[in-house]
């Protein structure tokens, strides 16, 4: 789970940049151990994260409604062709019993 917490003005003070005054720890998990790797950014830094985040993960969904509806239009589509290949096709009894009395011979 990614935490955010907005630096106190006291761990601020002689820092390189101040107006990097978030921390984001993100915990990753490896090996059975978990490891926080924190970073510091802006918040401008962090808005713009958030931003480009939930239009990456909009375009995923998108990309992935697509790829259902065109999975269950080729299933549709299987599905029509085999109903209608079955029933076009009448039985052909002669092979039917041919291969029944090569199962009767086999036991």
């Amino acid at each position: 789970m990614l935490t955010l917490r907005l630096l106190p003005e006291d761990e601020l003070a002689g820092v390189a940049d101040p107006e990097q005054c978030v921390e984001l720890a993100v915990p990753r998990r490896m090996q059975g151990t978990i490891t926080v790797r924190t970073l510091r950014l802006t918040p401008a830094d962090l808005v713009r994260l958030r931003t480009e985040t939930d239009l990456a993960l909009a375009d995923i969904r998108t990309e992935v409604m697509r790829a259902e509806a065109a999975w269950r239009g080729r299933l549709a589509q299987w599905h029509a062709e085999g109903r209608a290949a079955v029933e076009a096709t009448e039985l052909d009894t002669a092979l039917l019993s041919l291969v029944l009395e090569g199962l009767r011979a086999s036991l």
